[in-house]
């Protein structure tokens, strides 16, 4: 939950070339964050620091990394919403927040100047590791589709090379698009900072949350045409008229398969005060008390020597199921393991006491398929079925 301070959001968009390299490299993806949030924290201290602001500064940052525009095309760009100015932990009292003046068109070209030259000196020693090496070794296709999608062209399919198709209207009344409204753009990276929250404006920041976590399509502007393909109508006219685009249905699953995350990488990301380890972020973040959660009643197995990276049975019962299985059934108290059989003879004699079956049970054979059922003979009276290969099981 972020505290009742004024919010800006940042976004970022990359040249095309690093575009196609960010969609199956999270390492990567995380080494251009890393530099905006760099450029922009930096920038949120020195505007701080001319204020008068002494001591120690901290920001904090919360970025939704959207991997798609809106013709669902690969374009992997972050989102940031940057608390809009600093905080000071004073000793013995709770954190103060200081806001910032907003920035100028010249301001956001500082910075948009500043993530180039960090990013450029990142990716000039850069090499990829190696899963990614054999992630892109072992997956040509994906990273084919991921390239097309970036240049808007089809990777697969009898359309392949060529580029989606467009339903345009009137072309929007401009030339060329005019820098300015705290934009900037230096050798592909464009940088805005037009977005302001106010603190108390609490609806419009839920809003702009929900809108950088939204799915990649949104159903009520995809329909379906008389030939079977898939219109996509965009929420709003692009500026050479563009407004909806027509996929086939193979194209469109070539669309979602490309913009589809790397296991393990995350899309949202927390930065400074709002970074799950900072120190100071309960006294940051307003807490909701949630209901304490419930816990499970330690016992000796919790106290017995513990086998490296491997959880205690009961415990692991608990963590998956909820289920305290040492909790006596009938007077509710703690029950502990005495004694573990391994002879077949105790074992059958301790199940014979307690009215238990002692015999395992049996195994059956896997059920063959209901081939029966199916309508295919009914269909077609004359299919004769090939014969049996030798390297067929059973021929």
């Amino acid at each position: 939950m972020i505290p009742r301070v004024p919010v800006r959001q940042w976004v970022l968009t990359v040249p095309y070339g690093l575009r196609a390299k960010m969609m199956f490299d999270p390492a990567l993806t995380s080494a251009v964050l890393r530099e905006l949030i760099r450029a922009v924290s930096s920038w949120l201290r020195r505007r701080a620091r001319r204020q008068g602001v002494v001591g120690a500064l901290k920001t904090g940052a919360v970025t939704m990394i959207q991997r798609f525009n809106s013709a669902l095309g690969a374009n992997p760009h972050f989102h940031t919403l940057f608390l809009d100015g600093a905080y000071t932990f004073p000793v013995g009292r709770a954190p103060v927040f200081h806001p910032t003046p907003a920035p100028t068109d010249e301001d956001v070209a500082r910075v948009a100047a500043a993530v180039f030259r960090r990013v450029e000196r990142q990716l000039a020693d850069r090499e990829p590791g190696a899963v990614q090496r054999g992630f892109v070794e072992g997956a040509p296709v994906l990273v084919a589709m991921a390239e097309a999608s970036v240049g808007g062209v089809v990777a697969t399919g009898p359309r392949r090379g060529r580029r989606i198709v467009r339903v345009r209207g009137a072309a929007a009344d401009v030339d060329a698009f005019v820098m300015g409204r705290l934009c900037a753009e230096v050798e592909g990276f464009n940088l805005q900072a037009a977005t302001r929250i106010a603190a108390s404006d609490r609806e419009g920041l839920e809003r702009m949350a929900r809108y950088l976590a939204r799915p990649p399509i949104a159903t009520d502007r995809l329909s379906r045409l008389d030939d079977g393909r898939l219109e996509l109508r965009l929420k709003r006219p692009w500026r050479d008229g563009t407004t909806a685009f027509v996929y086939t249905p193979h194209e469109l699953l070539e669309r979602l398969v490309a913009i589809v995350p790397r296991p393990r990488a995350h899309l949202t990301r927390y930065f400074g005060v709002f970074a799950p380890a900072f120190a100071a972020r309960a006294g940051v973040v307003p807490s909701t008390e949630p209901a304490a959660p419930r816990q499970r009643p330690r016992t000796a197995e919790d106290a017995a020597p513990k086998v490296p990276n491997r959880l205690p049975w009961a415990a692991l019962i608990w963590r998956v199921f909820l289920r305290d299985v040492l909790e006596c059934a009938r007077c509710k108290g703690r029950m502990e393991i005495v004694a573990a059989l391994t002879s077949k003879a105790a074992i059958t004699r301790v199940l014979g006491h307690l009215g238990l079956l002692a015999d395992a049970p049996g195994f059956h054979p896997a059920r063959p398929p209901p081939q029966v059922e199916l309508p295919f003979r009914d269909e077609a009276p004359d299919f004769v079925a090939d014969a049996h290969g030798p390297e067929d099981f059973g021929g």
